[in-house]
């Protein structure tokens, strides 16, 4: 057999040792020890983007500040080393000090990161109400939105190195969360160019900047709101482009795939509308974009990573398998199994007991008028049960069945439409099963109407039932 070489990269062996100098130390200038790692929060790479600028029409040059390289995986990063510094140094905090962070996301990772190095406790509180209840006399640091260490950390660092990368940037662009980075670097920008133009990504359903938009739930995290944060000054805004859920996901997955940034979808968002502003402000050749990614990727595996995701959300098409169930109605699976409709007073102890009196494990809640409102299954509610919330120090509490259920919902509950055609098939409906115990198929009110009223529950034991009496035919 011969092998052709001409393809074949040439890489050091294993045992072969880096150039060094006469100490014995590498001589690449690249290495470096650190004492730890919040030595490496900041100066983040600024990257260009090559291939969907093109793909794109996009003439000018745009770089991506790549935020989610700090080790905790994103922006929060900086602000939570900076808010914890100037505590510490103010004498507002000890090393006996507990940091409580009042949010699941970046900050609150930041903030856990911060502390665990720090050699302080820190409790991340959610809002389940079984915990969120007991912290009002707790001293909240790092979670605040009105702290001006925020935008200033920004202003001073990642506007500063970006400056120092590139000179005079002509358009940054970026989303606006807590409104800190928007404020410090936008401040930092406009003073070295006072020509430079501030391109706000703002969320399709939110109206944090876009006070003419129209205000509904949107999907992607960390950007947009329904109210401007005290430290977010507006009036750097230039110009506000709107980005939907299905762009920001779509853009962060080619972000990926075509320039190897595996960011999150607030950075899909961002670049979406870089290249909307690239052509709608007219921005050619010789001009420098800067587009901040917030964060990475790893928050979002299951979410818009995932095909099926994308697929149950109606950002992608399901593949278009050749088997004969595949394209057939929902409407074709037996489903004669009842499960009970409770409505949003019902209490978790009577839903229980109506799930065994009809001997399944899903209800369904619905609202005075039939709307669907949610689903709980027993294996939620036992989750709940076995894993109660607590601060330290304090008693797990026993499970109370007497909560009203809607305090317990399913958190990931899809639905399909049975009077859309294009939500009615069966090969939708197993793509969606794969990342879900259950679907609840459901009737639109109107195309444009955000009601519905339920009238199956689907399981995947449903459709393998359908498709094995299926085969029994074909054969």
């Amino acid at each position: 057999m011969v092998r052709n070489t001409s393809n074949l990269v040439s890489f050091r062996r294993r045992d072969e040792k880096p150039p060094q100098n006469e100490d014995g130390v590498s001589s690449n200038k690249a290495c470096k020890a650190y004492n730890s790692v919040l030595e490496l929060v900041g100066n983040t790479p600024l990257v260009k983007l090559n291939r969907l600028p093109l793909e794109h029409g996009v003439k000018c040059e745009v770089y991506a500040k790549c935020e989610f390289i700090n080790p905790g995986g994103s922006i929060k990063d900086r602000i939570a080393l900076a808010m914890m510094q100037d505590a510490r140094k103010d004498g507002v905090v000890h090393d006996q000090t507990e940091f409580v962070e009042v949010t699941s996301g970046n900050t609150g990772i930041g903030i856990a990161l911060n502390a665990t190095l720090m050699g302080n406790k820190c409790i991340i509180v959610t809002q389940d109400k079984n915990s969120s209840e007991k912290v009002n006399t707790m001293r909240l640091l790092g979670a605040e939105f009105d702290n001006e260490i925020n935008p200033r950390a920004h202003y001073e660092n990642t506007g500063e190195e970006i400056v120092a990368a590139l000179g005079s940037v002509d358009v940054l662009v970026l989303g606006a969360g807590s409104g800190g980075t928007l404020s410090g670097v936008g401040s930092k920008l406009k003073e070295v160019n006072p020509d430079c133009k501030l391109v706000a990504a703002e969320p399709d359903g939110s109206v944090m900047i876009n006070k003419d938009g129209n205000p509904h739930p949107f999907l992607v995290e960390g950007i947009g709101g329904s109210e401007a944060p005290i430290i977010l000054d507006k009036s750097l805004v230039d110009h506000v482009e709107v980005v939907t859920d299905k762009e920001s996901f779509l853009m962060a997955r080619e972000l990926s795939k075509k320039e190897g940034l595996l960011c999150g979808g607030s950075s899909g968002a961002a670049v979406c509308a870089a290249f909307k502003a690239a052509k709608s402000l007219n921005i050619g050749h010789g001009k420098r974009v800067v587009v901040i990614l917030p964060d990475g990727i790893r928050n979002y595996m299951s979410k818009f990573v995932s095909d099926q995701w994308m697929e149950a959300h109606r950002f992608l098409e399901p593949p278009q398998h050749t088997m004969k169930w595949w394209t057939k109605p929902v409407s074709d699976l037996n489903l004669n199994r009842e499960y009970p409709k409770m409505t949003s007073k019902s209490t978790c102890h009577q839903v229980l007991e109506a799930m065994n009196e009809t001997n399944v494990n899903i209800a369904v809640i619905v609202d005075d008028n039939g709307h669907y409102i949610g689903a709980v299954s027993k294996d939620s509610l036992r989750n709940r049960a076995t894993n109660p919330t607590k601060l330290p120090g304090q008693v797990s509490e026993e499970y109370d069945f007497q909560d009203v259920v809607t305090d317990h919902l399913d958190k990931h509950v899809y639905t399909l439409a049975d009077n859309i055609p294009e939500d009615t098939t069966i090969g939708l409906l197993s793509r969606v099963l794969d990342i879900t115990p259950y679907v609840v198929i459901v009737t639109k009110d109107s195309n444009n109407s955000a009601f519905c009223t339920p009238s199956k529950v689907v399981t995947g034991d449903d459709v393998l039932d359908y498709i094995f009496e299926s085969s029994k035919t074909i054969n």
